[in-house]
């Protein structure tokens, strides 16, 4: 159950008192989840208390892995560096890995030192892989039997291996090699008759992913087929690790962000409360190309400017043409991108995308345009209402048009030339948009209607 605001407000009043054993009673109640909202809201001394407290009662290393990132930079900033090595080592060697790629290089190489050997060693590993990769985000904490086992034989094994591991309810089974041969439920195993032979219990070939495959690929199996977790393999089908549900989810959320993001030609990195100076030049880039994007739509009306002085109406209408566009464009930009996410779109199918949604522009301009015209007929001024109404009209519907196959064509071109199609497709499908949009309502008006 999330934290009142007067849960909240009672723990930071018994943080500050320094009624420790009283904060502990309440702390010991709550979920991970909800203690880390509690940091949000604390004055450093008092996010410092917390993480002590949290320490005693073998909690920190739960709660630190809900933190948001700008949030755990600051606790991580402020602890001990063997406070932090003693942290990491109770946590599997992927949660351990999140707290380290936030801190400085220097300091996580001081921290690794302060590590037992053996989780030393199992971090390193998954440090060389690259971070956008299966072997980055996979668990070495998982269930493994031999294919020569029956099923009471199985469970003993099993008996034997860790009893927190980050995928409880799949058991993999590998042959001598340690190559992965097949997958078995833990149901199944512990309820079918003790010598049924584990090789007929098992799915063969279940689904896998390279160690340095990208790992969004890991997550659109995931979603695709309904897998609660992803065996992650090397180039010769050995098992190397698995990357548990919530590692799936946090990659589809973070993959989601970043494509969000991505839209906007913003970093991963500019959150809610990021330093102000990072924030400025994280943006200022696009804001920059945007502003150059401008120009080339502001180039467009100076050409007209014969045409505006004569039918100053059109000026109007001008954002009407703009607005509509961008929203048409920006609805074809989210549907393919989101397509090119999830794996859905196919080269072989991106005209007949393009096509559909310049179709779909079309039908929605037919829309808007008849009641942007209808309004032109009633608009004051000196011009023909009926081929002010007709330019309208015709501007609205050939830029929704356009708007709806440059919001499907931008993502697709920048896929083929190997690019992030969400990489400031926004800010490209804007300056489309503007430019065309005036271009059209200006070069009509001065065809039609002077």
């Amino acid at each position: 159950m999330p934290i009142t605001q007067q849960q909240g407000d009672y723990i930071r009043k018994l943080i500050a008192s320094g009624a420790r054993s009283r904060a502990v009673l309440v702390l010991k109640k709550m979920h991970p989840a909800d203690i880390a909202d509690l940091f949000g809201t604390l004055t450093p001394p008092e996010a410092t208390i917390l993480v002590e407290l949290l320490f005693t009662q073998k909690m920190a290393d739960k709660v630190l892995l809900e933190l948001p990132e700008g949030i755990l930079l600051e606790v991580l900033g402020r602890m001990e560096d063997s406070r932090a090595a003693e942290m990491l080592s109770l946590l599997e060697s992927n949660d351990a890995l999140l707290f380290l790629q936030a801190l400085p290089e220097d300091r996580r190489d001081e921290i690794l030192q302060l590590l037992p050997p053996v989780r030393k060693h199992r971090i390193e590993q998954l440090l060389i892989y690259p971070e956008d990769s299966a072997g980055y985000v996979m668990s070495d904490s998982f269930m493994s039997i031999s294919t020569e086992l029956t099923a009471q034989q199985a469970v003993e094994v099993i008996r034997e291996q860790s009893e927190d591991v980050d995928v409880p309810f799949y058991v993999y089974v590998t042959g001598e090699t340690g190559r992965l041969t097949g997958v078995v439920p833990l149901r199944r195993l512990v309820t079918c008759p003790p010598d049924t032979p584990v090789r007929s219990l098992m799915m063969a070939d279940p689904f896998t992913v390279n160690v340095n495959s990208d790992r969004e690929e890991a997550a659109i199996l995931a979603r695709k087929y309904d897998i609660m977790a992803i065996p992650v393999v090397d180039d010769n089908h050995r098992l190397l690790g698995v990357i548990p549900g919530d590692s799936l989810f946090d990659v589809m959320e973070e993959e989601a962000t970043e494509d969000m993001y991505r839209m906007a030609g913003l970093s991963e990195d500019d959150r809610i409360f990021s330093p102000v100076s990072t924030a400025f030049r994280q943006r200022f880039p696009w804001i920059w190309v945007n502003l150059l994007t401008a120009f080339v739509a502001s180039t467009v009306v100076r050409a007209f400017q014969g045409t505006i002085e004569s039918v100053a109406t059109l000026v109007a209408f001008m954002p009407i043409v703009a607005g509509m566009s961008g929203n048409t464009g920006n609805q074809s930009l989210i549907v393919i991108t989101r397509g090119i996410a999830l794996g859905e779109m196919e080269f072989s199918s991106s005209l007949r995308a393009i096509f559909k949604e310049a179709r779909v522009g079309v039908l929605l301009g037919l829309v808007a345009g008849t009641i942007a015209a209808g309004v032109a007929l009633v608009f004051p001024g000196n011009t023909d209402p009926l081929l002010l109404g007709l330019v309208i009209f015709m501007a609205i519907v050939g830029n929704m048009g356009l708007a709806g196959l440059l919001g499907a064509a931008i993502p697709l071109v920048l896929r083929s030339l190997g690019r992030d199609p969400a990489l400031g497709s926004n800010i490209l499908l804007t300056a489309f948009t503007d430019s065309l949009g005036y271009l059209l309502l200006l070069g009509l008006g001065m065809l039609v209607i002077l």
